[in-house]
């Protein structure tokens, strides 16, 4: 698809997000919040996206309105289009880079089990004096990353596999800005990753551990370990998930496929920051061969873990990810990525993820990132009585908590991970409510994967090297 900024639009299909107050000269449209509009003029189309009173718009308004349109183009089969955005007086934040994001998020359809594909958009033209072409092809490699991240959510779990989950980080480890080392199953259980190596025990699709490193500034040392749950498909092991809840399970791995997606951005738009992205990934499977209930397991840490539930997979993946990181990588910081409780949808929905962390200024640096580009997180606490409630009797800790089935269970899932962190900041965020959208597509998040936190994690990134 080909994106290109224009000082005058000349597509004959418009699309125009536009407050109340400039509406006076479009018959029968009030400019409401996500309304749209079409009015025709022969050939020429413009598809009118309403945004609300100009004191209330704000760049999410016109991102997803944005979206909205180019949706609506490609309803009518229009290929080729123009989206025209609001001057910057007339909305609050970043307006133009919104509508960039919003009209190019909006064009993604995953349709490659689909014998007749659907249209396409072929071009689209920014009408802009401000914008750059230079920031115009980093707003588009940043979308299409998501993209990228989208497809691998989407696609079938006998096709993402773990080993093809490693095997797209060393296509990442090509670049001369990126070094991959992938650890297969021999390597973890040599290396002595315990955790991964029980959770991935039971699956013909063996387990793998994939470290990328970005250099984008040698002349610090600074860096930051993002680590992504890669779990490609959770049938809940010997405690099996019922129908209802397992047909969806092959998007447990978003958050690999977030680090995966932060790392392609990172390859093309080259920022000057340091990062380490780890892949942590293994089929959690159902058979004779998988890890039990009531056993217990040594971590890579050394602290033995008692498996209360073999559902609670995610949490021995990440384990063993972060004592391994931060053993051999030595970040300055980690964040990782988890579609890890259901419970957090029942604390916080679908729209806004779960922020969970040990550091008050990684915690708001975080928070303000997630405003900026809409994709939202809420700080959760993590207190000694969740801590306490994941000590086990017969082992160090339990995978599960000592509290009644579902009591706390987003805190205490990360009361675990945090017993894993050393002296360093640590970000944990619950993706399971945002991560897969069940419902119809709304603006640009998209229906199923929608590749939330890899512009999150980019404008934290960007907005806090130093």
């Amino acid at each position: 698809m080909k994106v290109s900024v224009v000082s005058k639009a000349a597509s004959p299909t418009r699309v125009i997000p536009v407050v109340e107050e400039d509406t006076t000269n479009i018959v029968d449209f009030s400019g409401e919040k996500q309304h749209l509009a079409l009015r025709y003029d022969g050939d020429e189309c413009t598809i009118y996206c309403g945004l609300g009173p100009r004191k209330e718009c704000t760049s999410a308004l016109i991102r997803r309105a944005a979206a909205q349109g180019v949706q609506k183009a490609l309803e009518l089969k229009r290929t080729k289009l123009s989206v025209i955005p609001p001057r910057r007086k007339k909305c609050k934040g970043r307006c133009i880079d919104a509508a960039c994001e919003g009209a190019i998020l909006g064009t993604y359809r995953f349709s490659r089990y689909k014998s007749q594909k659907p249209p396409r958009i072929q071009s689209i033209e920014i009408e802009s004096d401000s914008l750059s072409s230079h920031k115009l092809k980093e707003i588009q490699a940043l979308c299409e990353s998501v993209f990228y991240a989208r497809d691998l959510v989407n696609d079938n779990a006998h096709v993402i596999t773990p080993s093809h989950l490693a095997n797209e980080a060393k296509k990442l480890g090509e670049s001369p800005r990126i070094k991959t080392t992938v650890l297969d199953q021999a390597a973890i259980r040599k290396k002595g990753l315990g955790l991964l190596d029980a959770v991935g025990h039971g699956s013909p699709f063996p387990p793998r551990l994939a470290i990328m490193e970005y250099t984008g500034n040698k002349k610090v040392s600074a860096k930051t370990a993002v680590v992504g749950k890669g779990i490609t498909f959770d049938s809940g092991g010997q405690n099996h998930k019922p129908s209802g809840h397992i047909e969806t399970m092959r998007h447990d791995m978003a958050g690999a496929a977030t680090v995966l997606g932060l790392m392609h951005a990172l390859n093309r738009i080259k920022p000057d920051v340091n990062v380490t992205g780890v892949v942590t990934a293994a089929h959690n499977a159902c058979g004779s061969r998988g890890y039990f209930p009531g056993d217990t397991y040594k971590s890579y840490s050394g602290k033995w873990i008692e498996i209360g539930n073999t559902d609670a997979e995610g949490r021995l993946a990440l384990a063993d990810a972060f004592s391994y990181c931060q053993k051999h990588y030595k970040p300055s910081e980690l964040i990782d990525l988890a579609t890890l409780t259901g419970g957090i949808l029942y604390a916080l929905g679908t729209s806004v993820a779960g922020l969970f962390s040990n550091d008050n200024s990684l915690s708001e640096k975080l928070f303000q990132s997630g405003e900026r580009t809409y994709e939202r997180l809420w700080r959760l606490p993590v207190y000694e009585e969740h801590s306490e409630s994941m000590k086990s009797d017969i082992a160090d800790l339990k995978n599960i908590s000592k509290f009644k089935k579902g009591i706390a269970s987003s805190i205490t899932a990360a009361a675990f991970l945090q017993e894993f962190i050393e002296k360093i900041p640590w970000a944990h965020l619950d993706i399971a409510g945002t991560a897969f959208n069940d419902g119809e597509s709304t603006g640009e998040i998209s229906k199923y994967a929608t590749g939330f936190g890899i512009r999150l994690l980019m404008d934290y990134l960007v907005s806090n090297r130093g």
